[in-house]
């Protein structure tokens, strides 16, 4: 186990770096797939994204990301569920959280540069999700 451990982490070290700063991308083998980048609105206790679902999509219950920071705290970073609702998808932004939309546990590891990864600890179901860095800024993909 340890050395497929190691063997990935080489294989990501050696493979495709992010274009964008501060963007977390998918990790799809040797591809990365940015993640859509969404300043949503605040409506009544509530962060609204436009659509039903995005663009970044992976087939990987246990997703991966990679992300060049540079104004993005790693430590900043968290995962939520999106629940879609009359043509839009929309993450809780109070304090209390329902159970579906409370954050997702991730992994970060530094690879150097900073260059960070992380790794989703529990696998997720299909669904629309973001990566949240603070209020209104998310980065959503779609788990199908």
């Amino acid at each position: 186990m340890g050395s497929l451990i190691l063997t990935a982490a080489l294989l990501l070290a050696a493979g495709p770096k992010p274009e964008k700063k501060d963007v977390p991308y998918l990790v799809h083998a040797n591809n990365l797939v940015q993640t859509e980048v969404v300043k949503a609105s605040a409506e009544g206790g509530s962060y609204i994204i436009p659509g039903e679902t995005s663009l970044a999509r992976t087939p990987l219950a246990l997703p991966i990301f990679m992300m060049d920071s540079s104004a993005i705290r790693p430590d900043q970073l968290r995962m939520v569920r999106l629940t879609v609702k009359g043509g839009h998808r929309e993450a809780a932004s109070g304090k209390t959280t329902p159970d579906d939309q409370a954050p997702i546990l991730l992994t970060v590891t530094n690879l150097g540069g900073g260059i960070y990864k992380f790794e989703v600890v529990n696998e997720v179901e299909n669904g629309e999700y973001a990566l949240t860095a603070g209020p209104g800024q998310f980065f959503c993909f779609t788990v199908f």
